[in-house]
């Protein structure tokens, strides 16, 4: 275990790490019932705002803290990684009511799910910080690139259906195909994080 004077670096970890969760799951239950899209974006910018104050607070930390139970640029780098996906979850979610998107098709649903899934991993994945086990980082790591496989398939279908289709609009599908690609980069961040985590591991071996 990693001696430390201030471990509030975890702690602040783990509630950013929580926040990602929230904002992926507000997400997915937006798409499962898509009504009243404006008030539920509105939710899922205040999970954004909630991980800004928090990725702030680590920043400050740093700032002020003479020695960290991890390098510096590792917890940067965690912070950050986690704070782009809760941006990215933000983003989709403002786009889809900015370009007035339709339902959803069950395959950007599916995706949602894959981020929610991603995201309760990433709960796991910090909390291993504090001790850095590392059978336990790499059992939850290999979970998460296997979840992000899938997400990549399922990216695939989905452009492959919207492209080939001959009935799609062209507008909607540009608007689509971005949607697509955002959530596709949610799912490689939160392999970024995993693979960030192992880094750590191995460093402190």
């Amino acid at each position: 275990m990693i001696k430390s004077r201030n471990k509030s670096f975890f702690t602040l970890l783990e509630e950013l790490a929580a926040v990602v969760h929230k904002g992926t799951h507000l997400f997915f239950e937006m798409l499962g019932n898509y009504q009243d899209i404006e008030a539920k974006v509105k939710e899922i910018k205040s999970a954004e705002n909630e991980g800004d104050e928090i990725v702030r607070r680590i920043m400050n930390e740093l700032n002020s803290t003479f020695i960290t139970p991890l390098e510096r640029e590792d917890i940067h780098s965690l912070a950050h990684t986690l704070d782009d996906m809760i941006d990215y979850i933000d983003g989709v979610a403002d786009r889809m009511f900015l370009y007035q998107l339709k339902q959803p098709e069950p395959r950007v649903v599916a995706q949602a799910n894959i981020l929610v899934q991603c995201s309760a991993k990433l709960i796991d994945l910090i909390r291993t910080l504090r001790k850095l086990d590392h059978a336990t980082v790499s059992n939850i790591a290999r979970e998460i690139k296997d979840l992000e496989h899938e997400s990549d398939a399922n990216y695939r279908k989905m452009v492959s259906e919207l492209l080939n289709n001959p009935d799609t609009n062209p507008i909607e599908a540009i608007k689509w195909k971005e949607i697509y690609d955002k959530l596709e980069d949610c799912a490689d961040f939160a392999e970024d994080v995993s693979n960030l985590v192992e880094g750590i591991v191995l460093k402190n071996a």
